[in-house]
């Protein structure tokens, strides 16, 4: 004979008749972390790529302007011709830095495209993946 209970509760601890618990797919959830985490790695490399193309253009882009700038000081003759080849690269330099710009505007753009297709993607399988996980048979 076990000892009476005040609650009222089942002399079986931790059972509950009217509750079932719902089949859970550990290795479907492993499964869809798998994935994220890919997804992830994806986004970190694709950023990182990017980084280095927008260093690399501007770095190149600095050592052409100073190269530019060397060339009136070696080219220099009279102070006039010298004032006349500065406004020359003056203005090449604003040319070639707002092409730079719209590259690097363009690199980013395509970049936020790949990685916004990427995320879309894997939330909307996600939805999917989840509805799956619980009750799977």
């Amino acid at each position: 004979m076990g000892t009476p209970n005040n609650s009222g509760a089942s002399d079986k601890a931790g059972t509950c008749p009217n509750f079932k618990m719902p089949n859970i797919d550990m290795n479907a959830i492993m499964d869809s972390y798998k994935k994220n985490l890919e997804v992830l790695g994806l986004i970190n490399k694709m950023s990182i790529e990017v980084c280095n193309g927008i260093t690399k253009l501007q770095s190149a882009f600095v050592k052409q302007m100073m190269t530019d700038m060397e060339s009136i000081w070696e080219k220099a003759g009279k102070p006039s011709d010298m004032v006349t080849r500065f406004n020359e690269v003056a203005r090449d330099t604003v040319e070639k830095a707002i092409g730079n710009s719209k590259q690097i505007s363009e690199m980013i753009v395509s970049t936020n495209k790949e990685l916004s297709a990427a995320i879309t993607k894997r939330v909307k399988d996600s939805v999917e993946e989840a509805k799956n996980i619980v009750n799977k048979k």
